[in-house]
């Protein structure tokens, strides 16, 4: 009986910490409003943080973190902004001659 407590505490304490949890594809994918293929492929492609279970090419089962890739989808948006803002301005290095 005790050792059942303990399990339970354990596990309520890691969520008191602050720790959070992983979740499956499917719910990373419904929190970027993205089918859960799509989400597989950018994880397989490196392109969003993720962690995979397993082992060789074909891993199968993909485990994220929310804030992570809130974070993520964050920093993709100021870069966007910003190189386009660079583009726009001529300070990227390309300057585009016209004869």
């Amino acid at each position: 009986m005790e050792t059942s407590r303990n399990n339970e505490e354990a596990f309520s304490v890691g969520a008191a910490d602050g720790l959070e949890r992983f979740v499956d594809s499917r719910t990373a994918a419904k929190f970027l409003s993205i089918s859960p293929k799509w989400i597989l492929l950018l994880a397989r492609q490196g392109e969003i943080p993720a962690y995979p279970l397993g082992q060789g090419q074909q891993r199968s089962i993909w485990r994220f973190r929310l804030s992570e890739l809130a974070k993520a989808m964050e920093e993709r948006m100021i870069y966007r902004k910003h190189m386009d803002t660079v583009t726009e301005s001529g300070l990227n290095g390309t300057r585009s001659r016209r004869s």
